[in-house]
């Protein structure tokens, strides 16, 4: 059967499909094998470092949807064609080109950074494709039905991310004792402790005393008492000196001797999902510290046990 040049353009929709069908079902995993950081980042594989992070911006299907692939191949032809563009279509291709290669190289960490390309890039993808179905002859109700697929595509992209992301949350132990309703309560969107000030004064932590916050901006906000920031999925702390790290140059008894005696910390302020993010830093909560309290929202707050006389 010969296809018909709307059927053509309609082809982007069933690969885009195709390409959710094949990212979520068997690129993606659904438990971590390493570290959690990665994991939930969609890098813990070069396979997925690749997709993910360098070429995130055209193949992060969970965050960025299923249609900016189509822009790859467009920006490579533009390249190729790049004498022909006029003057205002290679200063554009330019920025992309630059930008996309910055946040690939710099931000493939984070999807955030890609994602600030979206509107600009779901605005050239549209107007390309408008443009060439328009030279091809297509008549705008036809150009609206390869829209319109391309849209579905998008809808079934992120029900398969949603599928995905619950299936993860029920693989993960930390997170089957929540029922569902609590995942999807929008208080969860204020992540503020009730009284956290409060909290900390009635389990010991005086106003004196400093306190690790493990990459919680939000004790900072809240409470005027002294605090070291601390990222466990980088093992970065700040201090006068800058950015240290704490624990991969030190045994789990050096670190806890130096948080004591050099940090002048004693106290973890933490979070239950955040704690996980680095395997290491969990075992020395176990092993070194003491659990004095999780509250309702899952922020913990851990002492170094043994310390002070107490």
């Amino acid at each position: 059967m010969r296809l018909t040049k709307e059927m053509r353009w309609m082809l982007p929709a069933g690969v885009a499909v195709l390409l959710s069908v094949l990212y979520f079902g068997i690129l993606m995993p659904v438990r971590s094998s390493g570290d959690q950081s990665l994991f939930e980042r969609g890098l813990d594989s070069p396979l997925r470092l690749w997709l993910n992070g360098y070429l995130g911006v055209f193949f992060n299907l969970r965050f960025l949807g299923n249609s900016m692939w189509l822009l790859f191949p467009m920006l490579f032809l533009g390249l190729l064609n790049w004498r022909s563009l006029k003057a205002w279509r290679q200063g554009l291709l330019l920025f992309l080109f630059v930008a996309i290669v910055v946040i690939g190289a710099m931000g493939g960490f984070n999807y955030r950074y890609s994602f600030t390309l979206v509107p600009v890039l779901l605005m050239l993808l549209v107007a390309v494709l408008n443009e060439r179905m328009e030279l091809e002859g297509l008549a705008i109700r036809a150009r609206d039905r390869v829209f319109l697929g391309l849209a579905l595509a998008a809808v079934v992209n992120l029900a398969m991310a949603v599928t995905h992301r619950r299936m993860v949350a029920a693989k993960d132990p930390a997170r089957k004792a929540a029922p569902m309703a609590a995942l999807t309560d929008p208080r969860r969107l204020d992540s503020t402790p009730k009284d956290l000030d409060g909290w900390l004064t009635e389990l010991g932590v005086g106003p004196g005393d400093t306190v690790l916050v493990n990459n919680l901006p939000i004790y900072f906000y809240t409470t005027d008492r002294v605090g070291v920031y601390y990222w466990c999925g980088s093992d970065t702390y700040y201090g006068p000196s800058g950015e240290r790290s704490w624990l991969r140059t030190r045994t789990d008894d050096e670190a806890a001797i130096f948080m004591r005696d050099s940090l002048q910390s004693r106290f973890i302020f933490g979070d239950e999902n955040l704690n996980r993010y680095d395997p290491r830093y969990q075992s020395f909560l176990n092993t070194h510290c003491t659990l004095l309290a999780t509250d309702p929202k899952g922020h913990t707050l851990h002492r170094l046990a043994d310390t002070f006389g107490r």
